[in-house]
C-alpha cells in the first residue's frame, strides 16, 4: 500500500553508473544534502531506504544502517527521529549506500533489484515557528561514487560478499561533515516510473516490522597471541584498555591477536596516525583450531582457545592508511568495515613502509536484534547455569534483522533453524516480532509448485522439501503463544499449498514419493549420512520414512490452525490425510527384523533414531511402541543418531513417551563443548564448521518449558500449564515469559517432600501438574503454593502416564 508521503521525494542514483560498476561483487556510492536551518529546536522523521544496504550519518554522526532485508515485493523503509542532532545554521545528511549487482553475487541474504537507489523522505519542522524544510531525494543531491574500496566474495564467508580491500588515500574523508568540500561532486540523478497502470516500481515500500539494530561500543578483553616484547605488549594492553596508544616504527611487522572474551559480531573500529601506505590485515575467526580439512565445510576444532596448538582461519579486510592524522590525536584517520563481522579472535597484522604508524583505538560495536532477555533459570546443578548462559549468548548472535543459521558464514535464515530459534525467543522474553516478519518472508518464499523455499529471503533459491513443513509447525507454535487467528487464516492458503504439494506425490502405497531429484531432500548432520550431505540413504531407493511422518505430523498441526480459524472441513481433511498416510507407513515401513521399530524407508533395513521420534510425534506410534522403539534407537548404535539439530524433536519425543530423564545424558556434547572453550554452540560435530548455531541453544526450551514445566495449555498462552520435571535435580527456579508477561516458578526437593511455589498474570488460569501425578486449576489470582509428598518411584510413575 502507497503511503501517502512516498511521492513527495524520489528514488536517485549517480549518473556515472555503468554496466562495469554491476559487474563486480558490489559498490559503493556517496551521497550528501545540506540543508540551512534557522533556529531550532527541531523535529524531523527521516524516512530512508536503500538498494541495496545503507548507513546514514547526520553532521558527521553515524546513525544507523538498513534497510531491514526484505525482497522484490517487500521492500522495507525505516523511519528515525533525527530532529536531536540537527543544529542552527548549515546541516548534511550523508548516505553512504552499497550496491549489489542485480546478475547475483555479494551477500546472498540480501535482496537487489534492476535497477540502484537511495529515497530519503525528510521534512524538518520548528514547531516554534511551523517553518517546513525539506530534506527529501532529488536532483539537489550530491553523489561520488567509491573509488578506495574494493570487495570479494571471500573463501570462508562465500555467502556474504563483504570482505573489504580499501585504498585510504582514495577515500573522501570527512565526506559525512558539513566543512567538506564537495565541489567535484555531480548531482544526482532522479529515477521516474509510470505508476498509473498497474506497473510496479522496482520497490515496494513498507515500514520496518522489527526495531533498528543495536549497537553499543565494546572493547576487546585481552590478548591472545604476541610475538614481541613484554614491553611491546604491554603497549597493545595499553591500547585495548584505552590507557595508550601503540607506535609501530617505519618498515616493520607486527602480528597481535586480540580476544573479545566471547564470539560476538560488531563493527571493528580502528583510530591511526601516520602509517603512509602500510598494510594493515585484519583477520576475524571464530576460534583457535587446527588447519581446515575441506575450506570451508570440513574443519578440525578442540579447545576453541589453544593458541598455541592452533591457529586462526578466516578471510582478511585489508586497508591502506592514506597517513593522515597526528600524533596528538586531535585528527585520526578512521578503518571500520561496512558490514558486520563476527569474531571471538580478531588477528591484526600490521606492516609499516617509510613512515611510522600510531595506532591510537581498537574496539568494536557490538550488534545484533535487540531482544529483551527478561527470563532467568537456576537450578541444584550448576552446569546448567553455564548451559542456559551459553544458549542465550547463541540465539543473540543469531538474530539480526532475521534469525540466522549462523553469523560468520551464511546470515541465511533457514526454516529448520528458525523454527526453533523463535521457540526460545519466546521463553526468554516474549517478543515475537521477529518471529511474525519471518512467517511473512517464507509466506511470501512460497514457490508455484507448492513449496516454500528452504531459506528466505535468498536471491539463490534453495529448496529442501522437509523445511517447508517447519514453516508449518512455526505457525502452530505462534498459535499457542499468540494465539493470532486474523494471521493464521491469512496463511492458510499458503499452508494448503504446502500441504498440497506433499499430497501429490503420494504413491500408490500410499507414502509420500521421492522427492524431486533438483531438491535436497536433507533430515540431518548425521556422521553417517555426511556423503550425501545429511539425506538418509534409504532416499535412494524409493520414500524417506521421516518425510511421510514430518507430513503427517504437519497436517495435524495444521488440522488445529484450520480449527482455530473455524475451518472445521479443512481440518477434518487434514485428520484423514494424516490417519491415511500414518497406515500407509505402518503398513510399510514397519521393521520385519527390530519389532516395533519403523525403518528409514519401506523395503529398507536401515535404521534411524529419526524415524522413531517421528512415528511418536506424529501419532504413529503409541505410547508404550514409542518407549520400546526410542529405547533400542537410543541404545544401539546401528540406529542412526541425532545430531544439535533434530535434538529438539528428540527431546519432545522422549517427553511423550515418559523417558525425558535420558535428556541429561543426551547434552553430555553441550557440556563437553563448554568445557572446549565455546562460548557459543557449535553447528554440529560431522563438519565442525560454525561455532555458532542457535538450534544448538536448546537448553533454554528445556529448562523452561521441562523444568520448570511452563507451556500453553490454549491458544493465545489463554491458560497456562506448569508441570515441573524432577530428574536428578533438588532444586529449580527461574521465570518464562508470555504474550501477558512473566510466570514465576521456584520448586524443590527436600526429605521426601516436594514444594512448589509459582506466580504468573492473575486474569489467566493456570493448572499445575505436580510430581506425584495430581493436578490443581486455579482460575484467578495469578500465585499458587504448595508441599506435597514424593518418591522417585511415584514421580516416574507419572512421567510414564
Amino acid at each position: 500500500m502507497q503511503t501517502p508521503w512516498e511521492d513527495e521525494a524520489s528514488w536517485i542514483w549517480t549518473a556515472d553508473w555503468t554496466h562495469e560498476d554491476e559487474s563486480g561483487i558490489g559498490k559503493f556510492v556517496y551521497f550528501r544534502k545540506t540543508v540551512e536551518l534557522g533556529e531550532g529546536p527541531f523535529n524531523c522523521t527521516l524516512r530512508i531506504s536503500a538498494d541495496s544496504r545503507y548507513r546514514l550519518f547526520v553532521n558527521g554522526h553515524s546513525i544507523c544502517s538498513g534497510p531491514s532485508k526484505g525482497d522484490r515485493f517487500t521492500w522495507y523503509y525505516d523511519s528515525l527521529s533525527i530532529g536531536d542532532r540537527l543544529r542552527p545554521g548549515q546541516n548534511v545528511i550523508a548516505v553512504q549506500v552499497l550496491r549489489y549487482p542485480y546478475a547475483g553475487g555479494g551477500n546472498q541474504s540480501v535482496w537487489r533489484t534492476r535497477l540502484p537507489g537511495l529515497y530519503v523522505h525528510a521534512d524538518i519542522r520548528n514547531p516554534s515557528s511551523n517553518e517546513i524544510v525539506h530534506a527529501h531525494t532529488d536532483d539537489s543531491w550530491l553523489c561520488l561514487k567509491d573509488e578506495a574500496i574494493v570487495l570479494t566474495q571471500g573463501v570462508y564467508t562465500q555467502f556474504l560478499g563483504v570482505t573489504e580491500s580499501v585504498d585510504g588515500a582514495k577515500l573522501p574523508v570527512g565526506w559525512d561533515n558539513v566543512r567538506f568540500d564537495d565541489t567535484g561532486w555531480q548531482k544526482a540523478r532522479s529515477y521516474v516510473f509510470d505508476t498509473k497502470h498497474g506497473e510496479l516500481r522496482p520497490w515496494e515500500l513498507s515500514e520496518r516490522p522489527i526495531p533498528m539494530m543495536y549497537e553499543n561500543g565494546r572493547t576487546f578483553q585481552s590478548i591472545s597471541k604476541f610475538a614481541g616484547s613484554d614491553e611491546a605488549e604491554e603497549y597493545w594492553a595499553n591500547l585495548l584498555s584505552g590507557r595508550g596508544a601503540v607506535f609501530i616504527e617505519p618498515k616493520k611487522s607486527v602480528t597481535v591477536d586480540v580476544d573479545a572474551g566471547e564470539l560476538t559480531t560488531g563493527y571493528i573500529e580502528l583510530l591511526m596516525s601516520g602509517g603512509q601506505d602500510a598494510a594493515i590485515e585484519l583477520l576475524c575467526a571464530e576460534c583457535y583450531e587446527q588447519e581446515p580439512i575441506l575450506v570451508p565445510w570440513l574443519r578440525d576444532k578442540g579447545d576453541r582457545t589453544d593458541s598455541v596448538n592452533g591457529d586462526l582461519y578466516g578471510d582478511i579486510d585489508l586497508y591502506k592508511p592514506a597517513g593522515e592524522g597526528d600524533e596528538s590525536g586531535s585528527k585520526l584517520e578512521k578503518y571500520e568495515p561496512f558490514w558486520f563481522r563476527t569474531f571471538r579472535y580478531v588477528r591484526i597484522k600490521i606492516e609499516t613502509k617509510e613512515q611510522p604508524l600510531r595506532l591510537h583505538r581498537l574496539t568494536y560495536r557490538e550488534t545484533g536484534y535487540p531482544i529483551d532477555v527478561a527470563a532467568e533459570y537456576r537450578s541444584s546443578d550448576p552446569e546448567e547455569s553455564v548451559l542456559w548462559d551459553i544458549s542465550v549468548r547463541t540465539l543473540r548472535r543469531c538474530m539480526h534483522e532475521t534469525y540466522e543459521d549462523c553469523p560468520y558464514y551464511e546470515q541465511l535464515q533457514y526454516a529448520m533453524d528458525t523454527r526453533s530459534q523463535i521457540l526460545f525467543t519466546y521463553c526468554l522474553s516474549g517478543d515475537d516480532r521477529l518471529a511474525r516478519k519471518t512467517f511473512y518472508e517464507f509466506h511470501s518464499s512460497l514457490l508455484p509448485q507448492g513449496l516454500t523455499q528452504s531459506r528466505y529471503p535468498s536471491v539463490a533459491t534453495q529448496v529442501i522439501p522437509g523445511f517447508s513443513l517447519y514453516w508449518i509447525y512455526m505457525l502452530h507454535d505462534h498459535m499457542m503463544f499468540a494465539g493470532d487467528r486474523k494471521m493464521l487464516e491469512r496463511y492458510l492458503p499458503s499452508i494448503d499449498a504446502v500441504l498440497g504439494y506433499f499430497h501429490r506425490t503420494i504413491d500408490a502405497s500410499g507414502l509420500v514419493g521421492p522427492m524431486n531429484p533438483r531438491y535436497w531432500s536433507f533430515v540431518d548432520w548425521a556422521d553417517k549420512w555426511k556423503d550425501d550431505y545429511g539425506v538418509p540413504d534409504a532416499a535412494k531407493k524409493g520414500p524417506l520414512t521421516v518425510y511421510c511422518l514430518m507430513y503427517a505430523y504437519a497436517l495435524r498441526q495444521a488440522a488445529e490452525i484450520a480449527d482455530y480459524a473455524n475451518r472445521a472441513r479443512l481440518a477434518s481433511e487434514y485428520r484423514d490425510r494424516a490417519s491415511d498416510m500414518i497406515r500407509a507407513v505402518r503398513t510399510h515401513c514397519m521393521s520385519a527384523d527390530i519389532p516395533g521399530c519403523f525403518t528409514d524407508g519401506p523395503n529398507v533395513e536401515a535404521y534411524s533414531q529419526h524415524a522413531q521420534i517421528w512415528a511418536i510425534l506424529s501419532g504413529a506410534a503409541s505410547v508404550e511402541e514409542g518407549r520400546n522403539a526410542l529405547l533400542t534407537a537410543l541404545d544401539d548404535p546401528s540406529f542412526v543418531p541425532c545430531s544439535f539439530a533434530m535434538s529438539f524433536y528428540q527431546y519432545r519425543a522422549l517427553t511423550m513417551v515418559g523417558l525425558y530423564e535420558r535428556v541429561h545424558e543426551l547434552l553430555a556434547p553441550w557440556r563437553k563443548m563448554a568445557k572446549d572453550g565455546l562460548t557459543t554452540w557449535m553447528e554440529d560435530t560431522v563438519s565442525q564448521r560454525s561455532d555458532a548455531h542457535a538450534w544448538g541453544s536448546v537448553p533454554i526450551y528445556e529448562y523452561a518449558a521441562e523444568t520448570l514445566g511452563v507451556h500453553a495449555k490454549a491458544p493465545g498462552f489463554k491458560e497456562i500449564g506448569i508441570r515441573p520435571f524432577i530428574g536428578r535435580l533438588t532444586h529449580a527456579g527461574g521465570r518464562v515469559m508470555t504474550p501477558h508477561g512473566p510466570v514465576d516458578v521456584d520448586w524443590r526437593v527436600d526429605d521426601g517432600y516436594f514444594h512448589i511455589s509459582a506466580k504468573w498474570p492473575e486474569h489467566l488460569t493456570c493448572t499445575l501438574v505436580l510430581p506425584n501425578g495430581s493436578s490443581v486449576s486455579v482460575e484467578n489470582g495469578g500465585k499458587y503454593e504448595t508441599t506435597v509428598e514424593w518418591r522417585q518411584s511415584a514421580a516416574a510413575e507419572g512421567d510414564a502416564q
